[in-house]
């Protein structure tokens, strides 16, 4: 795919009623969509290409007028690195259907990645292979608490502890104060 240049990534769902429940107060959620289901990108984003350099995030909490809610339904949030790469990541509890993807984009073609499907293509958008694979979630979900049960049993390494995630977390932070102040900001100097 030559040298990567852009990243575009969406996760969205439809909730009708994205005020309900606890998920609709950031004094009991923390927040709305990014830190609520925004953090299985982000994590992708920060595992290939480490922390960004620099983001801008715009929060809505406005998908249902006719509801009082605070926590954020839709997120739109930009991203670079000082090496050049950049990207978008909009992450949604009302827009449908739902999406899970990220395509990369480089000089000589894109992947692009689906749940359970990866493809490559020409920049112009021609298939050059693609892989399906049918959904496995409960071997995978399986997998992952025979995992966790290993760490603490102590048979098993623990590859994602707190201080794996203080990263994530100044991403999301930072997303949270460039809505608040609406600039810019680097989340390298939230660590």
């Amino acid at each position: 795919m030559g040298t990567p240049f852009l990243i575009d990534a969406r996760y969205t769902v439809h909730v009708d009623g994205p005020s309900e429940g606890w998920r609709g107060q950031t004094a009991k959620a923390g927040g709305g969509c990014v830190i609520d289901m925004g953090y299985h990108l982000i994590d992708l984003l920060l595992w290939s290409f480490g922390l960004p350099d620099s983001i801008t995030a715009e929060l809505s909490v406005g998908a249902r007028p006719d509801r009082r809610y605070d926590a954020e339904d839709t997120a739109l949030i930009h991203f670079s690195y000082d090496s050049g790469l950049y990207g978008s990541l909009l992450l949604s509890r009302f827009i449908g259907p739902k999406t899970e993807e990220i395509r990369l984009v480089g000089s000589d073609g894109v992947v692009h990645l689906e749940r359970g499907r990866i493809r490559r293509l020409t920049n112009s958008g021609e298939v050059i292979e693609s892989l399906h694979r049918e959904q496995a979630w409960p071997s995978a979900a399986a997998c992952q608490i025979d995992y966790f049960h290993r760490v603490i049993d102590g048979t098993r390494p623990n590859l994602s502890g707190p201080a794996e995630n203080l990263d994530h977390m100044a991403f999301v932070a930072a997303c949270y104060e460039s809505a608040r102040t609406h600039t810019h900001l680097n989340p390298k100097e939230l660590l």
